[in-house]
């Protein structure tokens, strides 16, 4: 009886730190194993909302839509400062499709709302001042990749789901180790556009099976302002919709 008296302490402890998470090294693994069981879903619907205090002046754009993690595939809808009517963006493969012209097409018949562009014969010139749409969505996936020290902060519970915490500071050159060869570049543009070139903190939530539910950003500018990022992915597996008007509303402005 006194033996068990002995190891009853040790059992507990035992089941806290399993309750907890486990040591140091446990939590990290966690948040290092997030992207690829992010990816691994194939695809996902997003939310992406920023907001920014610029010289005194607020300022929010937002996203939603789906994406593909693997293809060059996704469905955006944006409202961007300044309002107007949402932007509406397909891309299938190399084919982005965009509703740009829906405001002139509502005062002149003749123009087509929507426009097609070949991304593969864009110059190379062109191409660079051309944001990548997919990568800046799906750089939110990647961003714990460039998180050396990661720390546990608790568990949440979000529509009666639970949502691990954590904290850590990115490494901007981190985040592509994972990336396709091919998609570094474009995604560490993403980075560096959204985010930060030096090294920033961030919150990351993720699910019971390991994957990125929401990531938030809150840093400051070299000239003060301030640039607050929340983004999230849902309804992992989620077909996406590639659908496009007819033809004959389609203005083709590949060069």
């Amino acid at each position: 009886m006194a033996r068990v008296r002995r190891l009853l302490p040790i059992i507990l402890l035992a089941l806290l730190l399993a309750a907890c998470g486990g040591s140091k090294h446990a939590q990290a693994n966690g948040l290092a194993a997030a992207s690829s069981s992010t990816v691994a879903s194939g695809t996902a619907s997003f939310s992406l909302v920023i907001h920014g205090t610029v010289a005194g002046v607020s300022v929010r754009s937002s996203e939603t839509g789906s994406v593909s993690f693997t293809d060059r595939k996704a469905h955006f809808y944006k409202l961007v400062p300044g309002g107007g009517l949402p932007q509406e963006i397909v891309l299938d493969g190399p084919f982005t499709y965009t509703n740009a012209n829906v405001d002139a097409a509502l005062n002149d018949s003749s123009v087509k709302p929507w426009t097609k562009l070949d991304t593969r014969k864009l110059p190379a010139s062109d191409a660079k001042s051309h944001p990548d749409e997919l990568a800046h969505v799906r750089a939110v996936a990647y961003l714990s990749d460039g998180v050396v020290d990661p720390k546990r902060i608790g568990v949440d519970t979000v529509d009666g789901e639970h949502r691990t915490h954590y904290r850590g500071v990115v490494d901007p050159a981190r985040v592509a180790a994972k990336v396709a060869p091919a998609d570094r570049a474009a995604l560490r543009t993403a980075v560096r556009n959204d985010y930060l070139a030096t090294p920033f903190a961030a919150d990351f939530w993720l699910d019971d099976s390991g994957r990125v539910r929401r990531v938030l950003v809150d840093y400051r500018t070299a000239r003060g302002g301030r640039i607050v990022v929340d983004a999230g992915f849902s309804d992992f597996g989620v077909k996406i919709d590639l659908t496009v008007p007819p033809a004959d509303e389609i203005q083709d402005i590949t060069p």
